[in-house]
Protein backbone atom coordinates (compact mmCIF):
# COMPACT_ATOMS: atom_id res chain seq x y z
CA UNK A 1 0.00 0.00 0.00
CA UNK A 2 1.40 3.38 -0.61
CA UNK A 3 0.81 6.51 1.35
CA UNK A 4 0.44 9.84 0.02
CA UNK A 5 2.74 12.41 0.64
CA UNK A 6 1.48 15.94 -0.06
CA UNK A 7 4.01 17.85 -1.67
CA UNK A 8 6.40 20.48 0.04
CA UNK A 9 5.98 23.99 0.01
CA UNK A 10 9.75 25.76 -1.84
CA UNK A 11 11.63 27.01 0.98
CA UNK A 12 14.26 28.96 -1.52
CA UNK A 13 13.42 31.05 -4.24
CA UNK A 14 11.95 29.14 -7.29
CA UNK A 15 13.45 28.66 -10.69
CA UNK A 16 11.21 25.60 -11.63
CA UNK A 17 8.02 24.74 -11.33
CA UNK A 18 6.58 22.87 -8.42
CA UNK A 19 5.33 19.17 -9.02
CA UNK A 20 2.55 17.80 -6.99
CA UNK A 21 -1.23 17.76 -6.76
CA UNK A 22 -3.19 19.01 -4.16
CA UNK A 23 -6.82 19.02 -3.58
CA UNK A 24 -8.59 22.64 -3.32
CA UNK A 25 -9.66 22.11 0.26
CA UNK A 26 -6.21 21.10 1.06
CA UNK A 27 -4.67 23.81 -0.79
CA UNK A 28 -6.95 26.34 1.03
CA UNK A 29 -5.56 25.12 4.59
CA UNK A 30 -2.28 25.42 3.29
CA UNK A 31 -2.53 28.96 2.50
CA UNK A 32 -4.37 29.74 5.36
CA UNK A 33 -2.03 28.04 7.90
CA UNK A 34 0.70 29.75 5.82
CA UNK A 35 -0.75 32.80 6.75
CA UNK A 36 -1.34 32.48 9.94
CA UNK A 37 1.92 30.80 10.62
CA UNK A 38 3.37 34.65 9.76
CA UNK A 39 0.86 35.79 11.94
CA UNK A 40 -1.52 37.45 9.58
CA UNK A 41 -4.95 37.44 10.90
CA UNK A 42 -7.73 36.32 8.49
CA UNK A 43 -10.69 38.59 7.75
CA UNK A 44 -14.44 37.25 5.94
CA UNK A 45 -12.78 38.56 2.48
CA UNK A 46 -9.33 37.19 3.03
CA UNK A 47 -11.28 33.99 3.63
CA UNK A 48 -12.97 34.44 0.00
CA UNK A 49 -9.83 34.82 -1.25
CA UNK A 50 -7.78 31.99 -0.24
CA UNK A 51 -10.79 29.58 -1.12
CA UNK A 52 -10.42 31.36 -5.04
CA UNK A 53 -6.31 30.62 -4.94
CA UNK A 54 -6.86 27.36 -3.69
CA UNK A 55 -9.00 26.35 -7.13
CA UNK A 56 -6.01 27.50 -8.67
CA UNK A 57 -3.01 24.72 -9.89
CA UNK A 58 -0.49 23.62 -7.33
CA UNK A 59 2.77 25.40 -8.76
CA UNK A 60 0.75 29.06 -8.39
CA UNK A 61 -0.47 27.91 -5.05
CA UNK A 62 2.83 26.70 -3.64
CA UNK A 63 4.78 29.14 -5.49
CA UNK A 64 2.57 31.99 -3.43
CA UNK A 65 2.49 30.30 -0.11
CA UNK A 66 6.14 30.32 -0.31
CA UNK A 67 6.56 33.78 -0.48
CA UNK A 68 4.62 34.43 2.57
CA UNK A 69 6.46 31.49 4.21
CA UNK A 70 9.69 32.85 3.10
CA UNK A 71 8.85 36.32 4.18
CA UNK A 72 7.72 35.28 7.62
CA UNK A 73 11.12 33.64 8.56
CA UNK A 74 14.10 35.55 6.63
CA UNK A 75 13.49 39.51 8.25
CA UNK A 76 11.79 41.35 10.42
CA UNK A 77 8.95 43.33 8.47
CA UNK A 78 10.50 46.93 7.49
CA UNK A 79 10.17 49.81 9.02
CA UNK A 80 8.08 52.30 7.55
CA UNK A 81 9.40 54.89 4.91
CA UNK A 82 9.73 57.62 6.56
CA UNK A 83 8.02 60.00 3.23
CA UNK A 84 8.22 63.88 3.64
CA UNK A 85 4.66 65.09 4.08
CA UNK A 86 3.17 68.18 2.83
CA UNK A 87 3.85 70.28 5.78
CA UNK A 88 7.87 69.36 5.48
CA UNK A 89 8.10 71.45 2.24
CA UNK A 90 8.71 74.91 2.50
CA UNK A 91 7.37 77.98 0.77
CA UNK A 92 9.68 78.37 -1.90
CA UNK A 93 9.52 74.25 -2.59
CA UNK A 94 5.62 74.63 -2.55
CA UNK A 95 6.09 77.61 -5.05
CA UNK A 96 8.83 75.57 -7.53
CA UNK A 97 6.93 72.38 -7.76
CA UNK A 98 3.72 74.98 -8.73
CA UNK A 99 5.70 76.76 -11.41
CA UNK A 100 6.77 73.94 -12.87
CA UNK A 101 3.53 71.84 -12.98
CA UNK A 102 2.10 74.98 -14.32
CA UNK A 103 4.56 75.49 -16.95
CA UNK A 104 4.65 71.57 -18.13
CA UNK A 105 0.91 72.15 -18.08
CA UNK A 106 0.58 75.13 -20.22
CA UNK A 107 3.28 73.91 -22.67
CA UNK A 108 1.36 70.17 -22.54
CA UNK A 109 -1.84 72.50 -23.85
CA UNK A 110 0.17 74.34 -26.32
CA UNK A 111 1.41 71.54 -27.69
CA UNK A 112 -1.70 70.16 -27.82
CA UNK A 113 -3.38 73.03 -29.48
CA UNK A 114 -0.64 72.71 -32.48
CA UNK A 115 -0.77 69.10 -32.70
CA UNK A 116 -5.14 68.75 -32.65
CA UNK A 117 -4.45 70.94 -35.77
CA UNK A 118 -1.79 69.25 -37.80
CA UNK A 119 -3.91 65.67 -36.59
CA UNK A 120 -6.61 67.03 -37.54
CA UNK A 121 -5.66 68.21 -41.19
CA UNK A 122 -4.12 64.76 -41.10
CA UNK A 123 -7.52 63.24 -40.99
CA UNK A 124 -9.29 65.18 -43.15
CA UNK A 125 -5.90 64.02 -46.01
CA UNK A 126 -6.51 60.62 -45.00
CA UNK A 127 -10.41 60.86 -46.03
CA UNK A 128 -9.18 63.39 -48.97
CA UNK A 129 -7.10 60.45 -50.59
CA UNK A 130 -9.09 58.12 -50.28
CA UNK A 131 -12.12 59.55 -52.29
CA UNK A 132 -8.63 59.86 -54.56
CA UNK A 133 -8.07 55.99 -54.62
CA UNK A 134 -11.50 54.86 -54.59
CA UNK A 135 -12.44 54.09 -58.44
CA UNK A 136 -9.47 51.40 -58.54
CA UNK A 137 -12.21 49.22 -56.56
CA UNK A 138 -15.02 47.21 -57.02
CA UNK A 139 -18.63 48.45 -55.57
CA UNK A 140 -18.10 46.11 -52.40
CA UNK A 141 -14.14 46.68 -52.07
CA UNK A 142 -15.00 50.36 -52.75
CA UNK A 143 -17.18 50.59 -49.59
CA UNK A 144 -15.47 48.88 -47.25
CA UNK A 145 -12.01 50.76 -48.58
CA UNK A 146 -14.42 54.51 -47.54
CA UNK A 147 -15.51 52.75 -44.24
CA UNK A 148 -11.92 51.68 -43.19
CA UNK A 149 -10.65 55.01 -44.22
CA UNK A 150 -13.27 57.36 -42.74
CA UNK A 151 -12.98 54.98 -39.38
CA UNK A 152 -9.18 55.30 -39.56
CA UNK A 153 -9.62 59.05 -39.72
CA UNK A 154 -11.75 59.36 -36.94
CA UNK A 155 -9.43 57.57 -34.58
CA UNK A 156 -6.95 59.64 -35.05
CA UNK A 157 -9.06 63.21 -35.44
CA UNK A 158 -9.34 64.83 -31.99
CA UNK A 159 -12.42 66.39 -32.90
CA UNK A 160 -13.84 62.64 -33.61
CA UNK A 161 -12.84 61.95 -30.01
CA UNK A 162 -9.86 60.60 -31.32
CA UNK A 163 -7.69 62.29 -28.07
CA UNK A 164 -5.17 64.79 -27.09
CA UNK A 165 -2.02 65.22 -29.17
CA UNK A 166 0.09 64.42 -28.07
CA UNK A 167 -0.89 62.98 -24.59
CA UNK A 168 2.49 63.04 -23.13
CA UNK A 169 4.53 66.47 -22.93
CA UNK A 170 7.01 66.57 -25.82
CA UNK A 171 10.61 67.80 -25.41
CA UNK A 172 13.06 69.06 -27.49
CA UNK A 173 15.76 69.91 -25.39
CA UNK A 174 17.11 65.95 -25.36
CA UNK A 175 16.56 63.51 -27.83
CA UNK A 176 14.79 65.44 -30.96
CA UNK A 177 10.88 65.62 -30.28
CA UNK A 178 9.50 63.20 -28.06
CA UNK A 179 8.39 62.35 -24.83
CA UNK A 180 10.39 63.79 -22.22
CA UNK A 181 13.06 61.67 -20.31
CA UNK A 182 13.56 64.18 -17.92
CA UNK A 183 9.87 65.20 -16.70
CA UNK A 184 9.11 66.17 -14.44
CA UNK A 185 12.44 67.84 -13.94
CA UNK A 186 12.39 69.35 -17.08
CA UNK A 187 10.78 72.32 -18.38
CA UNK A 188 10.95 74.25 -21.26
CA UNK A 189 14.27 76.72 -21.24
CA UNK A 190 13.31 80.40 -21.84
CA UNK A 191 15.43 82.02 -25.11
CA UNK A 192 18.06 84.22 -23.74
Amino acid sequence: MTTHTPPQLPAAPVDERPDGFMEFPEQASVLSDTLTAAGVELGAYERVIIDWLSRWEWATVAVIASWVARAATVREPAPPVALPGRFDASPADVDQHLRRTLAEDTYLRYQQAIGGRAVTEAAQDITDDSWSRRDRFGRYEREEYEAGMRKASELVDPAEDGGPYPSQLQCSQHDGFGPCPGAPRCTPKEND
